[in-house]
């Protein structure tokens, strides 16, 4: 016997989904019936139907409300009939209540003359169970998919891509310009590391004689990355650079100054070694090797890392990526073949070369029963059976939307690691909706049973996936097994049937900023807090002209609205956001989700005006404490402005800070020559880069210190030395 849905598909006949339904009927008016009573219940209902024979969705819950009116179970009915009817008008009117700034946002996504329930049917993939999940707002997938789902043409579905990383010649260099921008014109982003380049003023073997250095190149691909037009928006670009090479004091500093390199968002890679360095203000060396020369400078850790908050703090540019706990910490950390150097636009991937990332989210507020009460609970079961739907769903796009890459690489990777990366959103919402203050210990403790479940129940439905069709090409069990996230978060339960069938995907978790998709559903983006309670939001990459529009948060009001209390009148608990929260109770929360996912979160730390560099020094070093895999900072009315903006705020920066100043020790060793050059270098900073002062080092003829040059004199940098010399 199969039920015929209202769609005019079909599915097999299981009486327990009636159970089920009764049983959240009486949930619903309190009455206290258990599930074996109502799956007898179900049973007698459905007992006349003939198991020959087909049976239609409506008879059968004309059945159930028939027989709780015949059984005296009259607000039970009338609940049931209320929930049919909302059921119904979400069938034909979906999102009814999204405001005019939701509708606004999703515009982007329609098709000409597209409505909404048209939308949600063409992206549903002909899957009534994931047409009924983005109905309720349970879930969604990310931008790029929803735009490429049926539509024709060269249109990828994948958000983001990391390219090869360019080699150290020009053939190498150029070859990655064409595949960026070949990857842009299928509207996928791009991200790439730079550090295999030779820096700023080493020999080359041609008629240059030495080379401009990294940032030559990184501006020409920031210029691809403009020039390249995709469908009402540009490309986007990350660049990264290794913290031991030669040019990073460029790189820092190159957001200072605003007609630099603004196409791209800019990443520095910090290791293990770097970050212990700083905190134990050890010297730190950039090296580069040549075929001519070895180049070597010698600065203080923590002076780098000062000016990277520096930077930050001006501008909410550069973010930090954590390289070495990126490659530790993931499920293919023991194949020797797989090393990340750079993550996608956003930095919720690390991906190798011609990796993408095909995302979705889970809206974690839409879980809740009884939200605002003290009775608040969560549907675990349905929150599993999503978690797996949106596996499965993304599964099929990585071979529905599988020609859809610009590269052959591209497509040939997908085919061998089939990555996906699914999310979370609503968080803030969750916190409220379950009486749990964001960042509590409470809330904490939520989220390791919450983060653990879902980890889990994506690999297994990974693993189920496997069975139907084919692990992944390049699965092993013993290598993946072995991994530290594996062995961490994986449960025997899920442990067994991976061993059994493998696994469909090499990447589960990912979790990115869901700005315009959590926009559309109405809820807080990826894990962060409210930005705040009620902002003005500027809207410009998708219109011709800039727009703006004043929003408040929903989950807040309604949680007003269910206490009977005005917006402003709520516990003081309920109005946390990322300008108030303590950034302890921030950083723990991120960590604690990150131990669950093994790719990366996107999440920005929003921190006050008033915050020094040495707070933002602070932040990075926490954060590689908690084991984040990056950090992004940004301040408060920093010289960068960013979408968000109070309502009539003042956006001057009323506490920018003092210009660190850096001493380098620079050594250029000719291997022809066999001789080697020594440097000392000062680098003043100002607001918009810094300035060299490259003098060759000398030594002090009393004590044979290195001397240096401050305030127009040379002095000894032997603080026990008085030997100075000015001029007159």
């Amino acid at each position: 016997m199969h039920v015929i849905k209202r769609n005019g598909s079909n599915e097999q006949f299981d009486v327990t989904k009636i159970a089920h339904a009764i049983f959240r009927a009486y949930q619903s008016v309190g009455r206290d019936y258990t599930k074996e009573e109502c799956l007898k219940q179900a049973t007698n209902i459905t007992s006349s139907y003939s198991p020959n024979e087909d049976v239609n969705i409506e008879k059968i819950q004309d059945d159930v409300e028939l027989f709780l009116m015949q059984s005296g179970e009259f607000e039970t009915a009338k609940s049931y009939i209320k929930y049919r009817e909302k059921q119904k008008l979400d069938r034909e009117n979906p999102w009814s209540d999204n405001d005019d700034r939701q509708d606004l946002i999703l515009q982007k996504y329609l098709l000409r003359n597209e409505t909404k329930k048209d939308f949600i049917k063409r992206v549903s993939l002909g899957k009534p169970s994931l047409e009924k999940i983005l109905r309720k707002k349970e879930a969604i997938f990310g931008g790029r998919n929803l735009y490429a789902i049926g539509r024709e043409g060269n249109i990828t579905g994948s958000n983001c891509y990391v390219t090869e990383d360019p080699e150290d010649n020009l053939e190498s260099i150029y070859k990655v310009d064409y595949q960026i921008a070949r990857t842009y014109s299928y509207g996928g982003g791009q991200g790439m590391n730079l550090s295999k380049i030779r820096p700023k003023g080493a020999k080359v073997n041609n008629s240059s004689n030495t080379t401009p250095g990294v940032m030559v190149f990184a501006e020409k691909y920031s210029h691809t990355t403009l020039n390249t037009q995709q469908d009402n928006r540009r490309g986007a670009l990350m660049l990264v650079m290794n913290i031991d090479h030669p040019d990073i004091i460029d790189f820092i500093t190159t957001k200072l100054d605003l007609n630099k390199i603004n196409g791209a968002n800019i990443s520095i890679a910090l290791t293990d070694a770097f970050m212990q360095a700083a905190k134990d203000n050890k010297p730190w060396y950039l090296k580069f090797e040549t075929p001519y020369e070895t180049i070597e400078k010698k600065v203080r850790a923590r002076g780098l890392l000062e000016l990277l908050a520096y930077a930050a703090h001006t501008m909410g540019d550069p973010g930090v990526m954590f390289i070495d706990h990126i490659n530790q910490y993931h499920l293919l950390s023991e194949y020797p073949e797989i090393r990340f150097t750079a993550t996608n636009p956003c930095g919720e991937q690390p991906l190798v070369a011609h990796g993408s990332c095909n995302l979705g989210s889970i809206n974690l507020n839409a879980f809740v029963k009884n939200p605002f009460t003290e009775k608040a609970t969560y549907d675990w079961e349905r929150f599993d059976f999503v978690v797996s739907e949106m596996i499965y769903a993304l599964d099929d796009l990585l071979t529905l939307l599988g020609n859809r890459h610009a590269l052959p690489e591209q497509r040939e990777h997908v085919k061998d690691y089939r990555e996906v990366g699914l999310g979370v959103m609503g968080l803030a919402d969750l916190a409220l909706s379950l009486r749990l203050p964001y960042g509590s210990k409470e809330f904490i403790r939520f989220l390791e049973t919450l983060m653990s479940k879902m980890i889990n129940s994506a690999a297994y439905a990974s693993a189920l996936r496997a069975k139907e069709t084919e692990p992944f090409p390049k699965f092993d069990y013993h290598k993946i097994s072995s991994s530290t996230f594996y062995k961490n978060v994986i449960t025997p339960e899920t442990d067994t049937i991976i061993q059994k069938y493998g696994m469909r995907n090499s990447r589960l978790l990912s979790i990115a900023p869901t700005g315009s998709i959590s926009n559309i559903f109405g809820v807080s983006g990826g894990v962060e807090p409210f930005f705040q309670i009620n902002y003005t939001r500027r809207i410009v990459s998708m219109f011709d002209e800039e727009k703006t529009i004043s929003i408040w948060e929903k989950t807040p009001l309604a949680m007003a609205k269910a206490l009977g209390v005005d917006p402003e009148d709520l516990p003081d608990w309920t109005k946390i956001t990322s300008q108030n929260i303590n950034f302890l109770e921030r950083a723990n929360v991120q960590s604690t989700i990150q131990k669950y996912v093994d790719t990366a979160i996107s999440s920005t730390f929003n921190i006050p005006n008033s915050a020094s560099v040495e707070d933002v020094m602070t932040i990075f070093q926490t954060a590689w404490e908690k084991g984040l895999k990056g950090a992004t900072v940004f301040r408060d009315r920093c010289a960068k402005i960013g979408i968000l903006a109070g309502i009539n705020e003042n956006t001057e920066d009323l506490n920018p800070a003092t210009p660190p100043h850096l001493d380098i020790e620079e050594s250029w060793f000719d291997k022809k020559k066999q001789e080697a050059k020594e440097y000392v270098t000062h680098i003043n900073i100002h607001s918009t880069g810094y300035t060299p002062e490259k003098i060759e080092r000398e030594l002090c003829p009393l004590c044979g210190g290195i001397l240096v040059k401050r305030q127009g004199c040379i002095q000894c940098s032997n603080s026990e030395c008085d030997y100075e010399k000015c001029s007159i």
